[in-house]
């Protein structure tokens, strides 16, 4: 049996044991398509890394620390898709690690953004932990499909 990730034993009881389990068919569905998605989710990301770095107002004015925060999970989460799309794509366990770090990573920069923005960043905190947990809930779902 493969070395656990931190955190995966935790998490795998919870999103394996707890939550329903998904159909065969749409594990195969996703199993083929997350090479592309974690792709297309780099080259957005690189976008959107371009656009603000570009910004000549954010540049101006200087980046907050929630902020800061968001955009080094978007550049985590850039790093880890495009180091994920070729083993993903040979179906091996490393892509799905990248994946999982990302996710992880992704998930406690944003919501330390929120915190550093409460009030007002209570929806980017409730946002961020239920698509996390959804995220999760698929990598978890097709883990078995990479080895």
């Amino acid at each position: 049996m493969k070395s656990k990730l931190p955190l995966e034993a935790e998490m795998e009881r919870f999103f394996l044991r707890t939550l329903p389990a998904m159909p065969f068919n749409v594990k195969d569905g996703f199993v083929q398509v997350m090479p592309w998605i974690a792709l297309i989710n780099g080259l957005l990301g690189i976008v959107r890394l371009l656009k603000v770095f570009s910004d000549s107002y954010a540049i101006s004015i200087g980046v907050t620390t929630d902020a800061s925060f968001s955009l080094l999970a978007t550049a985590v989460t850039v790093i880890f898709s495009l180091l994920a799309f070729q083993p993903l794509r040979a179906n091996r366990r490393r892509g799905w690690n990248f994946l999982y770090y990302a996710v992880l990573i992704s998930t406690v920069l944003n919501v330390l953004s929120g915190l550093l923005d409460f009030p007002f960043g209570l929806g980017e905190i409730l946002f961020t932990l239920l698509f996390s947990a959804f995220e999760l809930w698929v990598l978890f779902n097709i883990r078995e499909r990479y080895w």
